[in-house]
């Protein structure tokens, strides 16, 4: 009987201790909110991995639209579409002149001298369309630069034609250098931005300056 009554209480507990299920543990909740806890998780590990892509996102997305809204973030050079390489010169009247004082106008960078045959073509007509501009209200601006001429016959050269315009002497040729200059004259037509929109080697008649300005001058 003592050996039938411990078999039978040995194998009460072993049923007894298979029969229980394991009781798992549930982990806190970061949020009460089933869609913030959708959005960033359970743990704080989770919570932290995803705020961190959330932000690289958004930083990229930043960059890509500062790029778009803000064309002058383009690359400076030379060629239509880039920013137009900035530069400091005398002007005739003794004064610093730079290209970047004049952004937010449009400008036409002229490369000139005075015994160039297409200069003496162009300029006449340069003169009665920024005349004109003027007269009208444009803020429209012409920026004369001279690598030949020393200041005497600059002066006399602006006089006899009645140039109204803004002149600077590039003594050290460091302006020309700077454009690659090949041929005079050469014409860059920049936006207000300081973005090139055009480029005209060889003299400009009055339609193609009538054009390239109404481009630069839209905002």
């Amino acid at each position: 009987m003592a050996n039938t009554r411990s078999h039978r209480n040995t194998h009460s507990v072993a049923k007894t201790s298979s029969g229980r299920k394991p009781q798992q543990r549930k982990m806190p909740r970061l949020f009460q909110n089933t869609l913030l806890t959708a959005l960033f998780g359970r743990s704080v590990g989770t919570l932290v991995t995803r705020i961190v892509l959330f932000v690289a996102v958004i930083g990229a997305l930043a960059v890509l639209g500062v790029g778009l809204l803000h064309p002058g973030t383009a690359a400076t050079g030379l060629g239509v579409g880039n920013v137009a390489p900035d530069f400091t010169l005398t002007s005739l009247n003794g004064k610093q002149v730079s290209l970047s004082q004049f952004r937010g106008k449009p400008v036409m960078l002229n490369f000139w001298y005075s015994t160039c045959p297409g200069c003496l073509a162009e300029i006449p007509g340069m003169q009665r369309f920024y005349a004109a501009q003027r007269a009208a209200g444009k803020d429209f601006v012409i920026l004369g630069v001279n690598s030949v001429d020393d200041a005497q016959t600059a002066q006399q050269f602006a006089q006899q034609y009645g140039l109204t315009y803004s002149l600077a002497l590039d003594d050290n040729q460091q302006v020309a250098t700077l454009y690659h200059l090949t041929a005079t004259p050469t014409s860059y037509f920049i936006d207000r931005q300081g973005i090139i929109r055009a480029t005209v080697v060889g003299p400009v008649d009055e339609s193609t300056l009538q054009q390239d300005v109404a481009e630069i001058s839209q905002t």
